[in-house]
């Protein structure tokens, strides 16, 4: 019997389903790429925690003899809900260090983008004075200066 020339059914078959299998996988792999965010830190970025107002404050700037003052509203992340209550209970002191912060604070303190420096004692602050859980984050949600 002589051989037939040319490619066999079964080839084309095993051909075919090896290009879908290497396809499925290819776009799996892609997909899975753009959504799997690598950077953990990237995720808590992303998500809030608790949040707690702790008010308005206003207050006079240092070097300026009473002339200039800040007026500021404060919003702080918390890292457990046990934070919240103890925020309440002590607030006083933490009022009075966020003012004590403030007071020493110049205009041009206050003018650098993103507050950063001030942000961060005031989260120095709070935790040096919180024994259930820590301040993960400050926000200025109203700040003016005059």
């Amino acid at each position: 019997m002589p051989k037939k020339e040319g490619v066999s059914f079964k080839t084309i078959l095993g051909i075919g389903i090896l290009m879908f299998l290497i396809a499925a996988g290819t776009s799996y792999g892609f997909i899975t790429f753009i959504n799997y965010n690598d950077d953990p830190q990237q995720a808590t970025k992303n998500s809030i925690g608790p949040t707690y107002s702790l008010g308005d404050f206003v207050v006079n700037l240092a070097g300026n003899r009473g002339y200039q003052y800040i007026q500021a509203s404060i919003v702080v992340e918390v890292s457990t809900d046990n934070v919240i209550a103890e925020l309440d209970k002590r607030s006083p002191q933490i009022r009075d260090g966020i003012i004590s912060i403030l007071r020493e604070q110049e205009v041009d303190d206050i003018e650098e983008p993103g507050a950063t420096v001030i942000k961060n004692r005031i989260i120095t602050q709070l935790n040096e004075i919180l024994l259930t859980g820590d301040i993960t984050q400050v926000w200025f949600t109203q700040l003016v200066v005059q």
